[in-house]
């Protein structure tokens, strides 16, 4: 008796093994893409910052793999971040979802270089913004569209109003910007530090920066220029409260970070400020007023050593409340001078979100199809061969 293997099926075996891998693979990832593409909804309600930001993976996944990210508490500058089975994005920026706690990384035309006062989100995390020198991206994180304000020189984008409408910019000029007609409705001459040290008035009406030794405002009745003396000193950032009765100072006094208070009399002239308590407190940037009577600042707790985080400060005298921790240096964090924040989403939340799992990357779902029809065609191989008597 003799038995004789059938070999006769092993090119075609093959050729379904390979088929059937790359099926599995689109259908893992281009088809799962479009599946979650579809799904990606914005959630009602308002957005909750996360309490506790976890460090990023080393592989960030991408908008254009699962679809608009959706409002945004936090976007920062990252490195490696992979796009794909084997390509990565240039400049990445990397989103933190505001509902989910998710990290992101944006993937549209003309991402700019990391760096201060270029990339910008609104107040309700809705919208970004970043210049790419002859024009200004604006970004809806909720669908995931881009479109283009045709502005030669912008180089560096501010803050959006707080309506989302209006857009600070510099290029040439310091310049508010209107989104809905891509024209500059107000000009003044001043560098372009004054973007991040510049406040918004709790209407959108104008923007307050420091001058010399003059507060200049611009905006207000036909974009006019105007100005009134001020102790603030003129590297010191601004923020406004939210019904306009004061305006925070960061102000740098003998080598440190203090915050100030000042209130606007009757006749719009601003009194000279009054330190906020921050004892045990080490303050690095100014944020904005997160309620009525509480400021966010970026800084760091003494007592906990060099772990930056955000903190929301009362004024009534009472401890600070931490609102998030922010990443610590590694592969997908630059520095705290790239990152914007979604102010009306500075609200303290929690990142324990049920089936919170990271998404495989390309690599790995290719690898996991190969080996599973390898052991399809392991299977087939050395199947029992049927046998003949001869």
């Amino acid at each position: 008796m003799r038995v004789r293997i059938q070999k006769r099926g092993l090119v075609p075996a093959l050729i379904v093994t390979v088929v059937g891998t790359a099926l599995l693979y689109l259908a893992s990832t281009v088809g799962l893409a479009a599946w979650n593409a579809s799904q990606a909804a914005p959630q009602p309600g308002a957005g909750a910052l996360p309490t506790v930001v976890e460090n990023a993976p080393p592989s960030v996944p991408t908008t254009d793999e699962h679809g608009p990210v959706g409002a945004v508490s936090l976007v920062f500058a990252g490195t490696e971040v992979r796009d794909g089975l084997v390509g990565s994005l240039e400049h990445p920026w990397i989103t933190v979802a505001s509902h989910t706690g998710d990290y992101r990384a944006i993937d549209a035309p003309d991402l700019p270089a990391p760096g201060p006062d270029v990339m910008t989100t609104s107040h309700d995390g809705n919208l970004l913004a970043w210049a790419t020198g002859d024009g200004v991206v604006v970004y809806d994180a909720i669908t995931g569209e881009s479109r283009v304000l045709a502005l030669d020189g912008v180089d560096h984008v501010g803050d959006f109003s707080p309506d989302s409408s209006l857009l600070l910019v510099h290029g040439e000029q310091l310049a508010i910007v209107d989104l809905a007609s891509g024209d500059a409705v107000a000009t003044a001459d001043a560098d372009d530090a004054v973007l991040g040290r510049a406040a918004w008035r709790a209407d959108s009406s104008a923007v307050d920066f420091v001058v010399g030794a003059e507060l200049t405002t611009l905006g207000g009745e036909g974009g006019d220029v105007s100005a009134q003396p001020t102790d603030i000193p003129e590297a010191a950032s601004l923020a406004w409260s939210p019904n306009g009765d004061r305006l925070a100072s960061l102000r740098t006094v003998e080598g440190a970070q203090r915050l100030f208070l000042s209130q606007p009399g009757e006749d719009g002239t601003l009194a000279d400020g009054e330190q906020v308590s921050t004892d045990g407190i080490a303050l690095d940037r100014l944020i904005g007023f997160s309620g009525e009577r509480t400021i966010a600042v970026v800084a760091y707790l003494l007592e906990s050593g060099s772990i930056e985080r955000i903190l929301d400060i009362p004024l009534d005298g009472r401890s600070p409340s931490d609102l998030t921790v922010l990443p610590s240096p590694g592969e997908n964090w630059v520095d705290t001078a790239t990152l914007t924040v979604a102010s009306d989403n500075l609200v303290a939340g929690s990142t324990e979100y049920p089936g919170q799992v990271w998404p495989w990357s390309y690599t790995s779902r290719l690898v996991s199809c190969s080996l599973f029809a390898l052991f399809l065609l392991g299977l087939y191989v050395t199947r029992r061969p049927r046998s003949s008597r001869r």
